[in-house]
């Protein structure tokens, strides 16, 4: 719901003049035929689209690896248990700036390559503890980067720093914080441990502010760590604001933004996909909508002044973060050319609003939905529908979207459907159980979508699968303090099996729909769609990946477009990399992988008379069971 009264408090430290460079990287001048790859998402508005052409639907089949380059980065957990240590996750992007091609491995560190060789030129170690407990896996996804008088490169940890780096060099930058850092912990109150507040994704640059958000333990503690978005100051890492992203911090305090943010440099604004507010499933001591969970934020660069809002779910009892990145688009509708910002959601749906106002281009309208059944629980009687584009997956999962492989996974999985409250989209978690569906993974997650202005598509990598939740009682006893430090196994395995102390009331049980590893519902189970954005309608979607024979699984892996005609994506377990026809999303050549590829991939060209670059980091995903590996690929067409 949009709101142009009250809001998110603004505090603001350091007054800073707006001085917003107007489309800064972009102003950056690149000689003809020539593109560079400045953001993670390929630019501040997260299109992840490249208008290099050299490689194109009639060539695509001849790419070749031109370098390899391996960074050593990679950890499968050890015989450490889940709770203490999950292993790495390689979801980084690169970018591409001042002749350097930069990236981050796992374990935090940035290697500067030679873009065209794939010869190192500095690396930086920010010394992370990998042995130490993580709010997630050992990951990272990226860095910014400050084309300021000194050029910079931003890094934000898993243990909650922000560094500075020379970008020529790798080097500390002396004169930002402390020794080239800023600790990110202070300020951050209740903080029970150290281990709940890590960074994952890049610091957003936006003239010269760099805005970081957070990735925080959930499902822990009844108030965990306040997810607030901070900027900073370029060049001397003064804090300049602080935005609240819940309007009533008492009710909780987890409502972050952990995945990527976006900027319209132009006018100065920052767009924040902000997450469910903590504990994820049971909401009976925050009440109400809890703005601005589940909300897309727009914020002014300069101040962290709230411009316009909108709550994409009310209460939110489904883990339906905003975790894609919101994308910057430009659509015709009712032939007026209009600037505005597209979100995908976990459940599936596209919203598109006006980037200055956030009037919805698509109408949206709110419909009842169930009502929940667990003591004490107050969900929203109704939640917001955009009327296009139409869902992404299904959003409801009868008897006769039954998966059956034989018989017997058949009468398994209908079995435990009979015994799950099951309403459709929406359905609150239930102590017997109930089916969330999409479950929490997707539709849309981190990986986001890619852009192609040229025929207003919008790619967007999907999943259709189903979660079962159950909601446990626990004793009144955990009513009590929150002051619970998990230091050692014990106190974590006490946590881990009662929640004692923490404040809870429930425990959550959270499994896939599934039956003997595979899913109870029909696939495909991941796909990729393209969206029209100026009809708001679904040109196409396509299965992706394989498993046994089975078309379509699950995947989590930004895509790439480009004005070649291709759309390059991976995302799966099956370890392929394929270019698929824009128009119409065939498959026009695969690319064997040495591990899992989870990360976006980039293409560049440094010089006219060069070679267009294809470049992805296959690392694998100890989350998805994706083989692991180091590896930097470059990909180029034959001389």
């Amino acid at each position: 719901m949009q709101d142009s009264n009250g809001g998110g408090r603004v505090v603001t430290f350091l007054g800073v003049g707006l001085v917003l460079l107007c489309s800064a990287l972009a102003a950056r001048a690149e000689p003809p035929g020539t593109h560079d790859w400045p953001v993670t998402g390929g630019d501040s508005g997260g299109s992840r689209f490249s208008p290099l052409a050299d490689i194109d639907r009639t060539n695509v089949g001849k790419l070749a690896p031109v370098w390899t380059y391996h960074h050593g980065d990679y950890y499968d957990g050890g015989w450490l248990p889940d709770y203490v240590n999950k292993g790495t996750a390689m979801e980084t992007t690169p970018i591409v700036v001042d002749g350097r091609l930069i990236f981050t491995t796992p374990m935090n560190r940035v290697i500067a390559l030679d873009p065209e060789t794939g010869k190192e030129l500095w690396t930086f170690d920010p010394e992370i503890d990998t042995d130490r407990r993580f709010a997630n896996m050992i990951i990272n996804r990226g860095v910014g980067y400050w084309p300021g008088e000194q050029p910079r490169v931003f890094l934000g940890t898993l243990d909650a720093r922000l560094i500075a780096l020379d970008a020529a060099t790798g080097a500390r930058v002396a004169g930002f914080g402390t020794n080239g850092e800023v600790d990110l912990k202070p300020g951050i109150e209740p903080l029970t441990d150290p281990w709940e507040y890590n960074v994952t994704s890049p610091p957003l640059v936006v003239g010269d502010v760099v805005v970081v958000g957070s990735s925080i333990a959930d499902l822990i503690r009844a108030k965990s760590p306040p997810g607030d978005v901070r900027a900073y100051d370029a060049r001397s890492g003064k804090l300049v604001w602080t935005f609240e992203t819940l309007v009533r911090p008492e009710d909780g305090g987890l409502a972050n933004v952990w995945s990527t943010m976006s900027a319209d440099e132009a006018r100065g604004l920052v767009y924040l996909p902000i997450s469910t507010v903590g504990p994820d499933f049971y909401g009976h001591d925050r009440p109400g909508d809890n703005l601005y969970s589940d909300s897309l934020v727009a914020v002014r660069a300069a101040t962290g002044e709230r411009v316009w809002h909108f709550q994409t779910v009310h209460h939110g009892l489904f883990d339906y973060d905003l975790a894609a990145q919101p994308n910057l688009v430009r659509v015709t509708r009712d032939g007026v050319a209009r600037d505005a910002v597209a979100q995908a959601t976990k459940h599936g749906f596209v919203f598109v609003f006006d980037r200055a106002t956030g009037e919805p281009l698509f109408p949206i309208e709110e419909r009842p939905v169930p009502a929940s059944d667990v003591p004490g629980e107050h969900a929203s009687p109704t939640q917001p529908f955009p009327l296009a584009p139409p869902p992404l997956v299904p959003q409801l999962l009868t008897e006769d979207d039954l998966y059956a492989p034989t018989p017997g996974h058949r009468a398994a999985c209908l079995e435990l459907l009979r015994g799950l409250r099951n309403d459709g989209l929406f359905t609150p978690p239930a102590e017997r159980g109930s089916l969330l569906y999409p479950f929490t993974g997707g539709g849309a997650n981190w990986s986001g979508a890619s852009w192609d202005e040229s025929s207003a598509t919008l790619f967007v990598p999907v999943n259709n699968l189903a979660h079962v939740i159950r909601l446990h009682p626990l004793p009144e006893s955990n009513l009590g303090s929150d002051e619970v430090v998990l230091h050692d196994l014990w106190s974590a395995a006490r946590w881990w099996f009662t929640g004692k102390g923490t404040g809870l009331r429930y425990h959550t049980e959270r499994t896939l729909f599934a039956e003997d590893g595979w899913p109870c519902n029909k696939p495909p189970w991941g796909m990729l769609v393209a969206v029209d954005l100026a009809s708001g309608t679904i040109r196409w979607s396509v299965p992706v990946g394989e498993r046994d024979g089975v078309q379509g699984v699950h995947n989590y892996g930004p895509p790439l477009a480009t004005a070649g005609g291709l759309v390059f994506h991976s995302g799966t377990n099956d370890q392929v990399l394929r270019a698929h026809d824009a128009a119409t999303g065939a498959v026009l050549a695969r690319f064997e992988l040495p591990a899992g590829l989870h990360a976006g991939p980039i293409s560049y060209k440094l010089r006219p008379e060069g070679k267009q670059f294809l470049v992805v980091t296959p690392g694998g995903h100890i989350g998805k069971g994706s083989k692991l590996g180091d590896a930097v690929i470059a990909y180029a067409l034959p001389d």
